[in-house]
């Protein structure tokens, strides 16, 4: 028993819903047919002599009879992740030639609130394919999605924050709203200490004193430091921070980065005014309606977590942890974590701060990870992604999938094989090689 979708099938979306990205995955997910699209609801989706069914607790529900389908959210946002798994139920009759949705009557409830997958904008991310992720994404159930811009957006405030061939805000504006409408927050994320002005030390690329040498005096540690004791330091990051804002649209939440600034992390004079530079960033995002989100690496000591990340003195731990705002999140990226939930995390719980547990490349990392926050209630998951976007798209969709709570006995299928359909899915290639998948080429590691 099923519903049957007519030649050009007409499905009610909400009426705030007005991005053409919705038409566009109608069509990916039935192989470019035609759909007619009225925006009429709220929080709810309709097709045909629909029967409504009671969502209850959960976040969504979807019901599919002969005669019609209902999606219910309990918000915007969970209305179109309901809707996003009816597209994933549509099926094709390849002897009939019609596409239709077996009956079903689905309820889910993810297993943590905050789901956010943390995206590196480098100049070699092209924009369909940042395109492409921010979708897939969408399509495995994230909350929030961290757009981090190495360079790679265009600032009003100082044009040596971004290389020449940087892209516009507008052209960024486009993916938020596309976003926005999946029902996905977009947060924006700016670097306040260390990897200033989105630098790395494994290639020397510095975007600011690569372009003018002049401002080397706005740095410490011959450029990976922010100098953030001057005033003109700060007022610059305050620039930037409204400008991220102003591109990323409404939302709750900005990521000021604060890792690895080596230095700081000895010097036990320097480690209270850190905590007072980041204690200001924190009540001005506040007064602008966001909470603070910061790394968490520089306010551990080694001797304290031998074998974790951790990169600063007991002394320098101690100060930043007490004289910090525990109205911050804290952003605990552990990627060697393995066979235990994360005792980092647990120290920041205790200590009154929400965590968020940051796997990486590893499938067994990221399941600790989500256990780590289900066991201990902690705030949420930021799955990590910086330069291994292209052959870490298959974890992408992973962590995405585990973190919102699919049974783990179909995982293994999920990443090797799932991923591939969401990609094509997402964002067709039609037919040009350098668009297809995630790899910009056919070989590399694996089958």
């Amino acid at each position: 028993m099923s519903y049957v979708l007519e030649t050009t099938p007409t499905i009610n979306m909400p009426s705030i819903d007005d991005n053409p990205v919705i038409e566009e995955l109608l069509q990916n997910y039935t192989y470019g047919a035609k759909w007619n699209v009225i925006r009429n609801l709220n929080n709810c989706i309709t097709m045909g002599n629909y029967k409504k069914s009671n969502r209850g607790n959960s976040e969504y529900v979807i019901n599919v009879t002969d005669d019609g389908v209902y999606v219910e959210g309990c918000n915007y946002s969970s209305t179109m992740r309901g809707f996003l798994t009816f597209l994933e139920k549509i099926k094709y009759s390849a002897n009939e030639d019609y596409f239709y949705i077996e009956n079903c009557c689905i309820t889910e409830k993810p297993l943590m609130d905050f789901r956010c997958v943390h995206l590196c904008i480098f100049p070699e991310t092209k924009i369909d394919f940042l395109k492409k992720c921010v979708r897939s994404c969408a399509i495995a159930k994230y909350s929030h999605i961290i757009l981090e811009f190495w360079g790679m957006l265009k600032f009003d405030c100082m044009k040596e924050l971004s290389w020449p061939f940087a892209y516009s805000k507008e052209e960024i504006k486009n993916i938020v709203r596309e976003a926005n409408a999946l029902g996905v927050e977009i947060v924006p994320m700016f670097n306040h200490l260390g990897h200033a002005s989105a630098c790395r030390e494994v290639n020397g690329k510095h975007v600011v004193l690569d372009q003018n040498p002049r401002y080397e005096y706005m740095f410490n540690s011959h450029g990976w430091i922010w100098n953030f004791k001057r005033d003109d330091v700060y007022e610059l990051l305050s620039k930037v921070r409204d400008e991220l804002i102003e591109v990323c649209g409404e939302g709750s939440y900005f990521h000021i980065g604060c890792d690895e600034a080596y230095s700081i992390g000895k010097d036990e004079n320097e480690a209270l005014k850190m905590a007072e530079y980041i204690n200001r960033i924190t009540n001005d995002l506040k007064a602008k309606g966001r909470r603070t989100i910061m790394w968490h690496d520089m306010l551990l000591s080694r001797e304290e977590f031998e074998g974790y990340v951790a990169m600063s003195t007991p002394k320098v731990s101690d100060t930043l942890i007490q004289n910090i705002d525990k109205n911050l999140i804290i952003a605990d990226w552990q990627y060697s974590c393995h066979g235990e939930t994360w005792r980092t995390s647990q120290k920041f719980k205790k200590n009154g701060f929400d965590v968020v547990c940051c796997p990486w490349d590893n499938k067994q990392n990221i399941i600790e990870a989500v256990d780590t926050v289900t066991t201990n209630k902690l705030f949420g998951i930021i799955h990590t992604t910086w330069h291994t976007l292209f052959h870490g798209f298959r974890e992408i969709i992973y962590a995405g999938v585990v973190s919102y709570g699919t049974s783990k006995d179909n995982l293994d299928d999920i990443h090797k094989f799932y991923c591939a359909s969401v990609a094509r899915k997402a964002l067709p290639s039609c037919g040009e090689y350098a668009k297809c998948g995630w790899s910009e080429k056919m070989t590399g590691p694996g089958l």
